[in-house]
């Protein structure tokens, strides 16, 4: 079984500087996978790295093609997004305009309506929320807006 994402002899640089030292690992479709680790362990460095926002060596396959040398913007067409610790929604909107916004590229209504639902059936609270500012939303509720966006943002790459 090919893994849907294969990391091998992963090293990341800034500048002069090596963040990794020959990361290995690999995902299965439809796992779930948690990177643990102290500040500066390299767990935003990995992926970063994955999404070629950092210089790197290394082997990354996703869905048995090399992105190794792919731009950020192919890797995210992939579907494949991260969410940075610092949440990045945009506080003044609601909660839906922050779902319309992750799926704006999109361009079909109905589709954007589509993936929003479903964002609220993974999310209930943020149904519940739909109308509330994210700026006033809990730090968790403002992490699940955040992962309900990038995802949102994914599919609507994903189906462009």
């Amino acid at each position: 079984m090919t893994a849907l994402l294969y990391v091998h002899d992963l090293h990341a640089y800034y500048g002069q500087v090596q963040a990794l030292h020959g990361l290995s690992f690999s995902l299965q479709e439809g796992s779930v996978t948690t990177l643990l680790g102290a500040n500066g362990a390299g767990k935003t460095t990995t992926l970063r790295a994955i999404c070629n926002m950092v210089r790197t060596t290394g082997t990354i396959e996703f869905d048995g093609k090399s992105i190794t040398k792919s731009s950020t913007e192919n890797i995210v067409k992939l579907g494949i997004a991260h969410v940075p610790q610092g949440r990045g929604t945009f506080t003044r909107m609601n909660v839906e305009e922050n779902l319309q916004l992750g799926a704006i590229t999109r361009g079909d209504k109905t589709a954007i309506a589509s993936d929003i639902e479903r964002m609220y059936d993974l999310f209930p609270v943020l149904k519940q929320r739909r109308q509330q500012q994210a700026g006033l939303l809990s730090g968790g509720e403002q992490q699940m807006l955040a992962v309900a966006r990038a995802d949102a943002a994914a599919a609507a790459v994903a189906s462009g």
